[in-house]
């Protein structure tokens, strides 16, 4: 009935999913199976939208990094979406 492919809907999802704890770029790309393109333009999305936030934490070594965490807003679609997909198993 569905197509094998995954659909924009799903990348969301597990984008929003795996940054739930906040995520760094690249756990984020290798977990999600995209290229980095694609990503960016994901991340974009999601940050103009307001469900994920870019977060700058320091590490103990004093150097600086980027972490992406999920909004109340982005744990919300997340809800919505996950309904849906177990609705349709």
């Amino acid at each position: 009935m569905f197509s094998k492919r995954r659909s924009e809907i799903e990348i969301i999802g597990n984008i929003l999913d795996l940054s739930k704890k906040g995520a760094k770029k690249t756990e984020i790309l290798y977990q999600s199976n995209m290229n980095f393109s694609q990503l960016q333009n994901y991340l974009a999305f999601l940050i103009e939208k307001n469900f994920v936030e870019e977060e700058t934490i320091e590490n103990e070594n004093g150097t600086t990094r980027k972490i992406y965490v999920t909004t109340e807003k982005g744990n919300n679609l997340l809800e919505d979406i996950t309904n849906l997909y177990t609705h349709f198993e």
